[in-house]
């Protein structure tokens, strides 16, 4: 990438990807946004208005909407701003309506939805908001039973199912789910074990909890791996992950859970790249990364898992720090992606 980062956003639109804000080494939020076109190029883009870090970014039709997230003053931001991906100029919309960090954001319908966040209080949210880019106007929705920040959020099936997340420093295990026609949110069976930044991806039929630091801290780092049946309404304890870490890029990719880099109990990023087959109930082990990574903005898109070069280790032998490059993955399994923000084909790292 031209601007080394960590806590960076990353989003997809017509086979482009931007990378969003973040900040340095010394932690300052930046502004910058660039493009990169697959084949080993980038563009500086227009800088956005607010300097930010762990903004929430989705797109709609041909724009990228930034919210929320850290500011300069390390403290929450209410900032909405708008890229027209045409035009690659940036607008100032209307604000979240409270300064947050740590909302998720889906979209449904060409308009937005925001779950949670933690405010200027440092207490968590159960905000339910959707945004009509169209029209620029909030609209709350019914609350959250649970308030909380860093969930993961995903629509299937026209619901919204919200899991996870942390309520000050502490984890929650809270899972619920919003009924787009009935309007209402249901509780659902909470997450088997709390762990504090573990990582889910869901399929079209599956919920994935996988790895995370064990609570209290004391106790390291998690290899757990916990599948929520949706038709069933249950969980299951799935095979252990082989390397406890937290903290990672994780996705589907044509019915495989795929778990790359994290950090683990070694105190430092990994390289390691494991999948997962819910099927049969077996991991495997892929070609690893061609350097460390955690805390790194990752999605999916034409069957290959883009992990940004955030907080890493350079691999000796191999440059990476500004380069996006291919990295083949195993034959064996299929270069198709079904689901969600993720591998197997190659494994560029930009």
């Amino acid at each position: 990438m031209p601007t080394k980062r960590v806590f960076a956003t990353s989003v997809v639109h017509k086979n482009f990807l931007y990378i969003i804000g973040g900040c340095d080494v010394s932690g300052v939020p930046l502004d910058a946004m660039e493009m990169y076109d697959g084949h080993k190029k980038w563009k500086r883009l227009m800088s956005m208005p607010t300097r930010r870090a762990g903004t929430a970014a989705v797109v709609v039709e041909d724009k990228i909407i930034s919210m929320a997230g850290v500011a300069e003053s390390q403290e929450p931001l209410d900032a909405v701003e708008i890229f027209d991906t045409n035009a690659r100029t940036w607008s100032v919309v209307e604000p979240l309506g409270e300064a947050l960090l740590g909302i998720s954001a889906v979209t449904r319908d060409n308009k937005i939805l925001v779950v949670g966040g933690m405010g200027l209080d440092t207490n968590p949210r159960d905000t339910f908001v959707e945004f009509d880019v169209a029209d620029n106007k909030w609209q709350k929705l019914p609350s959250m039973p649970t308030a909380r920040y860093a969930a993961f959020t995903f629509i299937i099936n026209n619901k919204l199912y919200v899991i996870g997340g942390r309520q000050g420093k502490l984890p929650t295990a809270a899972f619920e789910v919003y009924d787009f026609s009935e309007k209402k949110w249901t509780k659902l069976p909470d997450i088997p074990s709390k762990r504090v930044f573990a990582m889910y991806t869901a399929s079209d039929t599956h919920i994935f909890s996988v790895g995370g630091l064990r609570q209290p801290a004391t106790e390291g780092f998690s290899d757990a791996c916990e599948v929520f049946d949706i038709a069933a309404g249950t969980w299951k304890l799935g095979a252990s992950m082989p390397t406890k870490r937290a903290d990672f890029a994780v996705g589907i990719l044509h019915d495989r859970l795929v778990c790359a880099g994290g950090l683990g109990n070694e105190g430092k990023p990994l390289a390691i790249v494991e999948s997962y087959c819910p099927s049969t109930d077996k991991w495997q082990q892929e070609k690893p990364m061609p350097s460390t990574h955690c805390s790194c903005s990752y999605l999916v898109h034409n069957g290959c898992l883009y992990v940004g070069r955030d907080r890493g280790e350079p691999t000796p032998g191999v440059e990476t720090a500004d380069e996006c490059g291919p990295v083949e993955a195993n034959p064996a399994l299929p270069d198709r992606l079904e689901t969600n923000p993720t591998l197997p084909g190659k494994t560029p790292v930009f």
